[in-house]
């Protein structure tokens, strides 16, 4: 009988501890989605400031394909051609290389808790990117160049690349510096119609 009580008492702690685990994973997804998004809400108010009326910016568009599924944070549309923008809102240090699969976060709390946590790669995610809505693009039989650039909201990237994006002025010269290629209405506004649906 006192066999089956302790049993009975180390599966309810096993239980206990599995029920605090989810929660905290949980809790963790929604903290890290709420920071995604009030990066992605600083640099959309940043993103309106340099635009201009020939501009077009979707928001969170979504693909999936056969090549595969991606949601894109930020895409802008015009005569130079189709630009994705990633914002990353991450706290802390960053480590890692560009063609690193991973980055290492470290985080220390005013507490002097330290966090290390692993991230995708921005930079690899935003060329996957690239792939899937050329492919997609291509597949529509629209022909058009994008360029992908990463913005760290903190500007806290560990590597110094033309794709990483750290001031809004900057993003502003990309965009609207005039292209040997312009492209005609026409397939800048197939392209808007094929990607806000």
């Amino acid at each position: 009988m006192e066999l089956l009580s302790i049993g009975l008492i180390v599966v309810l702690i096993i239980a206990c501890l599995i029920i605090v685990s989810v929660f905290q994973k949980s809790h963790q997804q929604k903290e890290i989605k709420r920071a995604g998004n009030k990066g992605e809400a600083i640099f959309n108010n940043m993103l309106k400031s340099i635009l201009n009326n020939e501009d077009v910016l979707l928001n969170n568009v979504c693909l999936n394909t056969d090549d595969g599924k991606t949601e894109i944070d930020n895409l802008i549309i015009n005569k130079n051609g189709i630009f994705i923008i990633e914002i990353k809102n991450y706290n802390g240090t960053l480590s890692g290389g560009i063609d690193d699969y991973e980055w290492t976060k470290c985080k220390v709390t005013p507490g002097d808790n330290v966090y290390i946590k692993k991230a995708k790669n921005p930079i690899r995610q935003m060329k996957r990117q690239i792939y899937i809505l050329s492919k997609h693009l291509k597949n529509n039989n629209i022909w058009i160049w994008i360029n992908g650039y990463v913005y760290f909201v903190n500007h806290n990237s560990p590597v110094d690349d033309e794709c990483v994006i750290n001031d809004i002025r900057e993003f502003e010269q990309i965009i609207h510096k005039s292209q040997d290629k312009e492209y005609n209405k026409n397939i800048i506004n197939s392209a808007i119609n094929l990607l806000s649906k």
